[in-house]
Parts: structure tokens; sequence; C-alpha cells
């Protein structure tokens, strides 16, 4: 379904290339105009891209950004403005908690991920989910500052500690492992539950 879909795309819009470019210049851009600029930043797959390719990785279908919970009210106010402008939002994934704490939008196919980051101590914690056997996996990596980084003539914000995360992330992150799983490999993951696997309407935000 995933290649048809993308297939799709290609034939609508282009390449991904493009679309991921334009797309992420277009998704910087609103996001500056709101409350929430300079509060969230790039993040997993997409921190990985960044920091051993200078950006995304070519396959990936999704760019990843993770922000505070101390700023879910600029993030939500600042999903209405994307989606005001050709950004869709997906059916919510609600943790065993009752909490979403994940959302993703889409704009030609290709999927703009943002994690809500809570702090625990000098930690930052947030939640991932695999759906079959349904998953709910509790990650963990140290709390850090945010630097800018240069891509696509914008200037997105990446962890001071970008490197060290990666590590955390992937192991040895500077060589490509095409077998990597994340909800397999992840060295963040901490704790692994079974998860109710319950999803949201999008109009629910």
């Amino acid at each position: 379904m995933r290649k048809l879909a993308e297939a799709v795309s290609r034939l609508r819009w282009g390449p991904i290339e493009r679309r991921r470019r334009s797309g992420l210049v277009r998704l910087h851009d609103l996001l500056s105009r709101t409350s929430f600029h300079g509060k969230y930043w790039v993040f997993l797959g997409l921190m990985l891209g960044c920091v051993r390719d200078g950006g995304p990785l070519p396959a990936d279908r999704d760019s990843d950004f993770a922000f505070l919970d101390r700023d879910l009210a600029d993030f939500l106010a600042a999903v209405a403005v994307l989606r005001r402008n050709g950004y869709d939002l997906r059916p919510l994934q609600v943790n065993n908690d009752g909490r979403t704490t994940k959302w993703a939008l889409r704009r030609q196919g290709y999927k703009y991920e943002f994690f809500q980051i809570d702090r625990y101590g000098d930690r930052y914690r947030w939640h991932t989910h695999r759906r079959k056997p349904p998953t709910e996996l509790v990650n963990e990596i140290p709390a850090h500052g945010l630097a800018d980084f240069e891509l696509y003539g914008r200037r997105f914000r990446i962890p001071d500690n970008a490197e060290r995360q990666l590590e955390i992330l992937y192991g040895n992150w500077r060589q490509p492992d095409p077998d990597y799983v994340y909800w397999r490999d992840c060295r963040a993951t901490i704790e692994r539950h079974p998860w109710t696997g319950r999803r949201r309407r999008a109009a629910a935000v």
C-alpha cells in the first residue's frame, strides 16, 4: 500500500525530494509567523539525516520534530495554521495514559510528525507506538539546549548535543544501517507496554 500511495503522490505532485523540500520550507515559513516559532526542533530520522548527510534521508517519507510539553498550547494553535494551509491532520494516537503526545500532518503525500517531549528532571521523555503487536514504547534522552541548523535556506533548530542523541538512538549512527528498525533497535527506549491501540479523529484537536 505504501508503494502504491507513493506512486500516486509522485504522479500528482512530482518526486519526493521536491515535495519534501517545498513542504519543509512552507512549514517553516508558516510556523515562523506563530508563537510556536523557535520552540520546536528537528528530531529522530530528520536529525540523523541533517547531522550525517547535511539534509533529510533520501528515502524518508516523513520529517520528525519535537517540542516541550510546556509549549503544547502554542503547538496546537500552530496546527490550526498548518491545517488552513494545506497540511492535513491525521488520526491521533492516544497513549495508554489517555494523552496524545504525537501528531502527524500530511501534505502532498509527505508526512510531518511532531512529538511532545515531557521533562523528567534532567531527562526528556516521549512515547511511540507499534501497531502489530500493539506496543507502547517510552523513550528517554538527556535534556538539551538548541542550536541553529540551516536547511533549504531556512534556519531550523536542532539539539545542541545532537551527536550524543544520535548515538543513543542509533548506536553507530555514522554508518547507514539498512536493517535498523526503530521499535526494535532504538537504544533510548526504557519501557515497553501493551498498547490499547486507540486512535482519535483529527477533529478532536
